[in-house]
């Protein structure tokens, strides 16, 4: 139950931090990308993290809100690997924008969803991410505090802003 009274606070701190969304007629997903991604993730926990993460989240330049899973890819309970879940909202910063791309770090907070394990003592704690993002795709890597840590590197794919619509 805590964990979800975590995420309703986060989503109405982004709802009530973005002004633009109480403006008239503002549609915010037109403002954001969609992104999934694929990448690897570890960890200095008892037990080795699931090395395989995958990944989707909402963005736009200045925040993002996102979840991803580390498994091992059989989805089940698993002797070797801790399998979890992680959602997050973070602030983002442009370092530099070029034509190509943008270069950005971010920092927010996160919740992890142990699926088998118990090896980590918090559930909710900060991250950080450092990226770059282009036109179809990026690279994130993002490091969260549980006691212990938990790192991701991920490659996006960005759908397009007039995807589905």
């Amino acid at each position: 139950m805590r964990k979800v009274l975590l995420i309703l606070a986060a989503l109405a701190v982004l709802l009530v931090a973005t002004p633009a969304m109480a403006q008239d007629d503002y549609d915010y997903l037109e403002m954001g990308t969609f992104s999934i991604g694929l990448g690897g993730g570890f960890g200095d926990s008892d037990t080795d993290l699931g090395p395989i993460v995958i990944s989707g989240k909402y963005w736009d330049p200045m925040w993002e809100l996102g979840a991803e899973l580390f498994t091992d890819g059989s989805f089940d309970d698993s002797e070797d690997y801790d399998q979890l879940g992680m959602a997050w909202i973070a602030y983002r910063y442009d370092l530099s924008v070029e034509e190509e791309g943008a270069a950005y770090i971010g920092i927010g907070g996160a919740g992890i969803f142990e699926v088998w394990d118990d090896n980590f003592e918090n559930s909710f704690g900060p991250v950080a991410l450092a990226g770059w993002d282009g036109e179809e795709w990026g690279l994130e890597l993002k490091f969260g505090w549980f006691d212990p840590s938990l790192i991701s590197l991920v490659a996006y794919y960005h759908f397009p802003s007039d995807f589905g619509g």
